[in-house]
């Protein structure tokens, strides 16, 4: 329920115009458009009934306006998300409520609604397969709190909050409850508090009780409408009802990477629409406030049923190409062309690309700068962005020596002279890039046998030696593995098949568990990965993890874990040991119950290494960013005799063995490494 009022119309000040639409609209090239009515309507026959010409949402017109941009991250709170074609690629890591349920790990989609939301709202558009979403650009955050279609009402009210914290712009809550509690309500404030859209059906009953979380005040409740802009036969109605958008014969994705008609009879798809169209707002003006979004699409709907406001529809049907209408234009705003790196390579100037909207007719061009520091020091002058026409800049950052970490936001300032940032409230918020290459090195979930080796020493630990399984869960074990939506296996000291906590445990020992042999490209890496340890001694039992740059002939302690609850991850970096040398990386965990006196158990998984590259791209001498003949003949200044130390530049972007010096035996990484 939207407390603001209705058809009371937005009065904002500082904003250009928006410009009219001009020629009819491009149908995109995704072969199932034609079944969805919701986006286009003329008619045609879906699902085996006939729609009616133009109810729908206008979604060709209002992407003739703007299709929307991934600066915008909707939440999606219910039953998970599965990754498919359509939107893996802005699919964020997301969360699992402690009260929701099956794999706590795991964001999968536990009853297929989530994943036909996430399609209607977020499906690429325009990309030659599947179908259209309403915002094809912008970020999905799965949030799954219920287990199946089964959950409470604080799981639900637990994921508005953690995706509220995660910087969710809009929130979808496709489950309905019939009785709320102040939790849930407390939640729902808790977001529009920190000016975040929430958006939830009505309810699929009939009845005349609209459901929460969508009665609350803060929530954009939305009742459901077929193909012929009427009342879909199972959508609740009363006076929390704010708007109404299709929501019968919905075509969308399914787990499994497939395309269909929702499951089961429902509301969820009418949600989906609005936080659709809501991300598009939001995204087309990012400074616009929650609620000005809320009232722009109340007052942009079409009008259904009795004229004004009624307890069917509310305000109307749902019109994304009025509510972009309606909805006051920034007179500049930052476009994501290329991804914002989070890591740059040293000594090396790097780029991105970006687009000022509008900037050809309202930006300043050398007022288009960024502005960024280091951690030692404050704002350096800004530096200005390189223009490359049709409003897309160049953002350069500086060469900075490695391990510097940048923070740093964009500005532009318009022909009025109103000065615009991105973040949009730098230089409180910030961007942050680290100076360093990462080079993966070794890569272990555990679902494959990659070679490491176990070992017992002494004792009973024969029943509790590491093993590589599907974990069965107990007091004192895992009851799944920590690789959440890639499998199912880790590594575990002994297995139980439904028996007694100690049937298998660790006593005496040790026990070890060592990798493979892991060569070092470069002389640092870092190394992390998931534990899971328990020990009911009274004198605590450990998990000792120890590295060897050696290859196994000598071991540094790298930490002692007693007992934690639940899984914990940790990583480090080698060069944090400077007594350990070498490029021969081995890592060993290693547990033992001694004296034999406790139930002790731990698991291991999602194992990397990656190295950590602080020179300037191999055999880039001069400094371009690149490896061509300019830097070929720089070669002979460093082989002065018969070995060069290679601990300056450019002599060191030589040592492609890592070494630390520059011979005959970085001939052949040289010779791979050029491209005339």
């Amino acid at each position: 329920m939207f407390p603001f009022g209705r058809g009371l119309g937005v009065l904002l000040i500082g904003w250009a115009s928006t410009p009219t639409v001009a020629g009819p609209p491009s149908i995109p090239n995704d072969p199932h458009f034609a079944s969805q009515w919701a986006l286009q309507n003329v008619g045609q026959e879906v699902n085996g009934k006939t729609g009616k010409p133009g109810a729908d949402i206008q979604a060709l017109s209002a992407w003739d306006i703007y299709s929307g941009s991934a600066a915008v991250i909707v939440a999606i709170v219910g039953t998970g998300v599965d990754p498919h074609a359509e939107f893996a690629d802005r699919l964020l890591e997301g969360y699992v409520a402690p009260s929701a349920g099956g794999d706590p790990f795991s964001t999968l989609d536990s009853a297929w609604v989530g994943t036909h939301v996430a399609g209607i709202i977020g499906s690429a558009t325009g990309n030659g397969i599947g179908i259209a979403g309403v915002n094809g650009n912008v970020r999905l955050l799965p949030v799954r709190v219920l287990q199946g279609n089964v959950g409470t009402e604080t799981s639900v009210a637990e994921g508005i909050e953690w995706a509220v914290d995660q910087g969710a712009d809009v929130i979808v809550v496709p489950h309905q409850f019939y009785v709320g509690t102040q939790r849930l309500a407390d939640a729902v404030v808790y977001a529009a508090a920190r000016d975040v859209v929430v958006v939830a059906p009505t309810g699929h009953t009939a009845s005349n009780q609209v459901a929460y979380p969508a009665a609350f005040e803060g929530c954009i409740a939305v009742s459901s409408t077929t193909s012929n802009d009427e009342r879909a036969d199972f959508s609740n109605y009363g006076l929390s009802v704010d708007l109404s958008a299709p929501s019968q014969d919905i075509w969308s994705t399914q787990p499994g990477g497939g395309f269909g008609f929702e499951r089961q009879t429902g509301s969820a798809s009418a949600a989906a629409y609005v936080a659709g169209a809501a991300s598009l707002v939001r995204s087309y003006a990012p400074r616009l406030p929650a609620e000005e979004v809320t009232q722009i699409l109340v007052d942009s709907a079409e009008d259904l049923g009795e004229s004004g406001w009624d307890p069917y529809f509310g305000a109307g049907r749902l019109d994304a190409q009025k509510a972009l209408e309606l909805t006051p234009k920034p007179a500049l705003r930052f476009e994501s062309i290329d991804p914002i790196p989070t890591t740059i390579p040293p000594d090396t100037t790097t780029s991105f690309t970006i687009r000022i909207a509008d900037a050809a007719q309202t930006v300043v061009p050398t007022s288009a700068a960024l502005v960024y520091r280091t951690s030692a020091s404050g704002f350096a002058k800004p530096k200005p962005m390189r223009p490359l026409g049709n409003g897309l800049f160049a953002v350069e950052f500086p060469a900075e020596p490695c391990d510097t970490n940048l923070e740093f936001y964009l500005t532009a300032a318009g022909g009025g002279g109103a000065l615009v940032t991105e973040p949009w409230d730098a230089p409180a918020g910030l961007h942050s890039v680290r100076v360093i290459r990462y080079e993966p090195v070794f890569d272990d979930d555990f679902e494959a046998d990659w070679g490491w080796e176990v070992v017992t020493e002494g004792g009973n630990a024969t029943k509790g030696e590491w093993t590589r399984v599907i974990p069965v869960g107990t007091l004192a074990q895992p009851s799944y593995d920590r690789s959440p939506d890639y499998g199912s296996r880790c590594f575990v000291t002994g297995q139980h098949f439904g028996g007694a906590p100690g049937n298998n445990d660790v006593d005496g020992g040790p026990v070890r568990l060592i990798s493979p042999l892991l060569p070092l490209p470069t002389p640092d890496a870092e190394v992390s990965y998931w534990r899971w340890f328990y020990s009911s001694s009274r004198t605590p039992d450990v998990l000792t993890v120890e590295m060897s740059r050696n290859g196994g002939a000598s071991w540094v302690v790298v930490e002692a874990v007693q007992a934690s609850e639940g899984w914990t991850t940790y990583s480090f970096r080698l060069s944090d040991f400077p007594g350990a040398v070498g490029n021969q990386l081995r890592i060993r965990f290693t547990t033992s119950d001694s004296p034999n006196d406790s139930l002790t158990e731990a698991a291991i998984d999602e194992f990397r290494v990656r190295a950590l590259d602080c020179r300037a791209i191999r055999g880039d001498a001069d400094g371009d960013g690149d490896f061509d003949l300019d830097d070929y003949r720089h070669v002979g200044d460093c082989w002065q005799g018969p070995i060069t130390t290679a601990g300056s530049t450019p002599c060191s972007v030589f040592d492609f063995d890592t070494d630390g010096d520059v011979d005959l035996r970085d001939f052949w990484g040289l010779q791979n490494q050029f491209r005339p």
